[in-house]
């Protein structure tokens, strides 16, 4: 038996024998015994990668690890270190934008033809005409917008990305009007960086 082993059993011996006789709790390892009498035992916590905590020293002590919930998540208007995408308060807002210069000068059509392909070909299709290979599982709309025609004949730069950023048409609506979107397509404001969706802006310009 390995000695990690070993004395991971003497400390759930321990435990047991102490529970008999006193108070022990097994998430953060804290005992009493009587009255003034109060030390640590090694702590076993009932979730988590690590179950059994035998040290007890301030990096091994119970904590939450990655990915582990309840999640800590940074304060609501903290910002990131690369800084906050703007947010616009309505269509006309976007209306104005235009293809950042930075997009224009990075811009690979073949790497956000993969991105489309990976994000939106299920919908608009692989022409993107609104007849991807979900359509025929679909019961009702707002079904997938014919993307050569539909938006961008009649939509600016800015208003093709508030559409990809809030999720069409219907979800970009909605949400500018304070309320969570029920549209079917993904708002892509929380899934892709600001510059892919530029860069698909672009993709959508450059279709046939």
């Amino acid at each position: 038996m390995l000695l990690k082993e070993r004395i991971a059993w003497l400390a759930l011996a321990a435990a047991v024998a102490v529970t008999a006789v006193g108070c022990y709790d097994n998430n953060s390892g804290r005992t009493e015994v009587g009255p003034g009498v109060n030390f640590k035992l090694p702590a076993f916590p009932e979730t988590g990668d690590n179950t059994v905590q035998v040290f007890t020293e301030m990096h091994y002590q119970p904590s939450y690890r990655i990915q582990e919930g309840p999640r800590i998540l940074p304060p609501e208007d903290s910002v990131p270190v690369t800084g906050r995408e703007i947010r616009y308060t309505s269509l006309e807002e976007y209306a104005d934008l235009s293809v950042p210069q930075a997009a224009k000068e990075n811009y690979d059509h073949e790497a956000t033809r993969k991105l489309y392909e990976t994000n939106c070909q299920v919908c608009h299709g692989p022409g993107l005409r609104g007849d991807g290979p979900i359509l025929p599982f679909m019961t009702r709309g707002p079904f997938p917008a014919d993307l050569t025609l539909d938006l961008t004949q009649s939509s600016s730069d800015g208003e093709l990305f508030g559409f990809i950023t809030g999720g069409g048409r219907q979800g970009l609506s909605t949400i500018l009007r304070g309320r969570p979107s029920a549209s079917p397509m993904p708002e892509f404001g929380k899934l892709l960086p600001e510059n892919d969706r530029w860069a698909l802006v672009q993709f959508l310009r450059s279709a046939p």
